[in-house]
């Protein structure tokens, strides 16, 4: 059988390390230092996100998915809900959990 690279090894299917597919080297929770900032990415959301929120918590308001009736109200779009957006705000929606990993 052939040698084969550290860097075939990490992509072969019996061998697959994940340590090698890393988003940002993880650290132990002692090593973060107070006020190191964990920026969540930047998001633009589509019709097809708001749908499927609706979907998901059941909140049919027309003022989040009917464009005339959100303008007939003051709005210029429909209004995304309050907790999708809260939800971009939560720690896994940033790169923290790559940053601590699994130690």
């Amino acid at each position: 059988m052939a040698q084969l690279s550290g860097e075939q090894m990490a992509t072969t299917p019996d061998t697959f390390d994940p340590e090698a597919f890393l988003v940002v080297p993880a650290r132990a929770f002692e090593d973060l230092e107070v006020g190191e900032v964990f920026r969540a990415p930047s998001r633009t959301l589509t019709d097809a996100h708001a749908a499927a929120f609706q979907t998901v918590s059941a909140d049919n308001h027309p003022v989040h998915y009917d464009a005339e009736w959100a303008r007939r109200h003051g709005h210029t779009a429909p209004v995304v809900h309050g907790l999708q957006v809260l939800a971009f705000t939560a720690p896994g929606a940033t790169l923290f959990p790559h940053f601590i990993g699994e130690r």
